[in-house]
């Protein structure tokens, strides 16, 4: 009987321990599954945050820029000089054209510009050797040039130069990736008669932008378009070229298409298939299709590393936007976690003593460590928030702001106005506008020079803004040596003496001008107009004021003329 007893004692300490044994084996498996869908959610849901803004960052930049071209194409010395070139080849309104969008080229640091005939001709360009010739968006993305001829006004993808562009080393290389954005060009009668596109530096702002986009060591964002070719710099352009899948004179923009190799070409495969042939990546297959559907397993990237990402497909933009990051980075948390969990169940086995708490103490340590890592994905996402936040900032400043004055340009100017004028016709009352002219600015450059010209520039403009008295008044500078200053709530008397204290003002600031005809400092000529009620809109405010510049002009300058009806 008492051996019985002990047999069964035995054989209950016998089966209790690797019953127990399995319990943990099978709770440590599925806290193991738990932790890994934990992690791959919290990878995506951080990978997706930078991506939106990503995105977003992209379309506010670009919206900017459609509203210059906007701008741009309705500019009445633009448009006529465009027309006249779009009928025959004229030598002087080709130059002339190309100094007014000299200026507009530099406030941006843009490359170029087009003026396109609907036979997709180039009638106008920066460089002689384009004119002539069949466009090269055309001949690369036709498709949305279509557009631009249908009446769009949109952005359009890298594409190759057709000339020599400036590297970031001073190099010149051909066929580098450009941008453009292109606007349809109307006569009179709202007739689409050309396009006109300005060439963009795809380094400036939108491949700066994705690279904004980039978590960790190996995360980056990019952008690709229906063929799935690369439009954005990749970040591991050097690691491509050591193992030889670009050439060493090549950039990684459009000579990468996101294809899946097959294996990693980095860490030395060979992919058996050319670039062209291979499938596009499982997220370059589900974005170009408009699958943006969450995706939480891992992938063959364009290197056929095993990456995470997020992925969407931008219509108004017509490119796809992805934001990845290598497996093994990613994962580097939960293998941590992973490997601690079994060590622990390693010496559950070795020990094979009923410790049922380990295992929970460890699983709340590897929760710490998720969380960490978590807050660390955050903090880096928020990081990643304030330096694309601070770049709109930027990018909304240099669209408003005259980058020479820093006072209003003349697009705040015209926004300004109209509210302004609506303001102004609901509270029945009167809205006066100055134009004022610096006297003899030509022969101030011609003599001075323009680096002493910019200067004066910046004077006169801060003189007139510090001569503001009301929060209500707006001075922008309209272009060239011109400014404005809108008076809401101002007849013309009151305009009239506004506009006497800003040219004394002028005067007083004795700024030396020896080749004036007026004085031997600088002097201004100032139009001043007002209107009320009904009669108030900006075109015959701002042709008052024009005429009344005119008159101030004529009868000798640095003076003030406000503009009289009869």
């Amino acid at each position: 009987m008492e051996v019985q007893q002990r047999n069964m004692k035995f054989t209950t300490s016998m089966i209790f321990p690797p019953i127990f044994l399995g319990l943990i084996m099978i709770a440590t498996w599925i806290s193991l599954l738990y932790i890994a869908a934990d992690s791959k959610q919290n990878i995506h849901k951080s990978l997706d945050t930078v991506l939106h803004i990503t995105e977003e960052a992209l379309q506010l930049w670009l919206d900017a820029r459609l509203k210059d071209l906007d701008f741009v194409v309705n500019d009445p010395a633009v448009l006529k000089l465009s027309k006249t070139l779009l009928v025959k080849q004229d030598d002087l309104a080709l130059s002339q054209l190309r100094a007014l969008m000299s200026n507009q080229l530099s406030k941006n640091a843009d490359q170029g510009f087009f003026v396109i005939a609907p036979n997709r001709v180039s009638v106008a360009s920066m460089r002689d050797s384009n004119i002539g010739t069949e466009n090269l968006i055309n001949q690369q993305r036709k498709n949305y040039l279509d557009r631009v001829f249908e009446g769009e006004t949109l952005f359009i993808p890298s594409v190759s130069s057709d000339v020599p562009l400036m590297t970031k080393s001073g190099e010149l290389r051909h066929k580098q990736p450009t941008i453009f954005v292109a606007a349809p060009i109307k006569d009179e009668r709202n007739t689409i008669i050309g396009a006109l596109t300005l060439r963009l530096n795809p380094t400036a702002n939108f491949s700066r932008i994705t690279q904004l986009g980039q978590i960790g060591q190996s995360g980056e964002s990019y952008a690709f378009d229906k063929r799935g070719v690369l439009l954005t710099q990749s970040r591991f352009t050097e690691h491509l070229r050591t193992a030889g899948h670009i050439g060493q004179d090549e950039v990684s923009t459009l000579s990468i298409r996101v294809s899946d190799p097959g294996g990693n070409i980095l860490t030395g495969f060979k992919p058996k298939q050319v670039m062209q042939d291979r499938p596009l990546t499982l997220m370059a297959k589900r974005a170009i299709a408009g699958n943006t559907a969450a995706y939480f397993e891992s992938y063959r990237d364009y290197r056929g590393a095993p990456v995470f990402g997020a992925w969407t497909w931008n219509e108004h933009l017509g490119i796809g936007l992805a934001t990845e990051i290598d497996a093994q980075e990613a994962l580097q948390p939960y293998r941590l976690t992973r490997v601690v969990i079994l060590a622990v169940l390693a010496l559950v086995i070795i020990l094979m003593i009923g410790l049922v708490f380990i295992p929970l103490w460890f699983q709340e340590r590897e929760k710490k460590a998720l969380k960490q890592h978590r807050d660390a994905l955050e903090q880096t996402v928020r990081e990643r928030t304030q330096e694309l936040e601070a770049a709109n900032n930027a990018l909304k400043t240099l669209s408003e702001v005259d980058t020479l004055t820093q006072i209003a340009n003349r697009r705040l100017y015209e926004q300004t106005l109209s509210n302004a004028i609506a303001a102004s016709k609901r509270a029945s009352q009167a809205m006066s506008l100055m134009i004022i002219d610096i006297d003899f600015f030509k022969p101030f450059n011609d003599n001075y020079g323009h680096d002493k010209g910019d200067i004066t520039l910046k004077k006169v403009a801060q003189i007139i803004a510090n001569s503001l008295t009301r929060t209500t008044d707006f001075a922008a500078r309209y272009g060239g040596e011109e400014f404005v200053v809108l008076m809401p709530s101002t007849d013309i008397k009151g305009a009239q003496h506004f506009a006497k204290s800003i040219k004394d003002n002028i005067e007083h600031s004795a700024i030396e001008h020896q080749f004036s005809s007026v004085a031997n400092f600088v002097t201004a000529s100032i139009g001043v107009s007002s209107l009320a009620g009904e009669a108030l809109n900006d075109i015959d405010l701002f042709k008052q004021a024009d005429n009344a510049l005119y008159q101030a002009k004529k009868k000798g300058r640095n003076q003030v003329v406000a503009f009289d009806d009869e």
